[in-house]
């Protein structure tokens, strides 16, 4: 005999069943997962559809949702039911909407003029962040003509700023950290990642089809050659745990 229950927060259900259905759930565009146990053993996170079969019935369920606002309704007992029919509310999985949700998008932006040397601009993420950057898009704009370029570095830059925003309000704080230098006449171990022209006035568009990744203790430089030139910069990623 199947049965279906509701929650509302964490819950524990004492029932026997060998399986178990997560039926449907709502976080308000948050994140949806739960995580189940059964009689203590971790059966892991399932998402809205997500099932488990067990060869024994289970007698203590515990379901913790991820988020604490969570709410919805699981299936379970002992036997299976399948079906095609559609329950609880249908929408389009948007990877890049719930990805903002979960707070881990982010976006930082700088500006700076050039002094002895061309100004430089820097995403750095620093040792022991326990996340990676995953860059998808860098806009370089500048003050009058000139060539522009992105490396890739393994050093800060020795000037801090600021000017990074989660791209959900009430989201964590970003582990990266954004640096400037105009004084430096070269970048220690550049990797160049991407370079070009930029009109006066204007901004260029560097956008990775295939991201590029800042692990701990790596960063990514923008920068401009002409020192009487003003770079402004726009880095957009993710941070994902290691």
């Amino acid at each position: 005999m199947l049965q279906t229950l509701t929650f509302s927060g964490p819950r524990l259900i004492n029932a026997a069943a060998s399986f178990f259905r997560y039926e449907s759930g709502s976080a308000g565009g948050a994140d949806e997962s739960i995580r189940v146990r059964a009689d203590g053993q971790d059966l892991g996170l399932y998402f809205p559809g997500d099932a488990i079969e067990l060869p024994q019935a289970m007698g203590a369920w515990e379901i913790t949702p991820s988020t604490p606002a969570c709410a919805g309704t699981v299936r379970l007992g002992v036997g299976r039911v399948q079906s095609a029919r559609l329950v609880g509310t249908v929408r389009v999985i948007d990877g890049e909407r719930d990805k903002v949700a979960a707070g881990v998008c982010f976006r930082g932006s700088q500006g700076l003029t050039g002094g002895p040397n061309g100004p430089l601009i820097q995403i750095y993420n620093p040792p022991g962040s326990g996340r990676n950057l995953f860059m998808q898009a860098i806009r370089i704009g500048s003050s009058g003509a000139d060539a522009y370029g992105i490396t890739r570095n393994t050093n800060a830059l020795p000037t801090a700023a600021s000017g990074i925003t989660n791209m959900r309000k009430a989201g964590t704080a970003s582990v990266a950290q954004i640096y400037t230098d105009k004084t430096g006449a070269a970048v220690l171990n550049p990797e160049q990642v991407a370079s070009g022209f930029v009109a006066a006035s204007s901004e260029v568009i560097i956008q990775f089809p295939r991201q590029l990744m800042l692990a701990p203790g790596e960063g990514a430089i923008a920068y401009i050659q002409a020192p009487a030139n003003t770079i402004r910069a726009n880095f957009e990623w993710e941070e994902w745990p290691v």
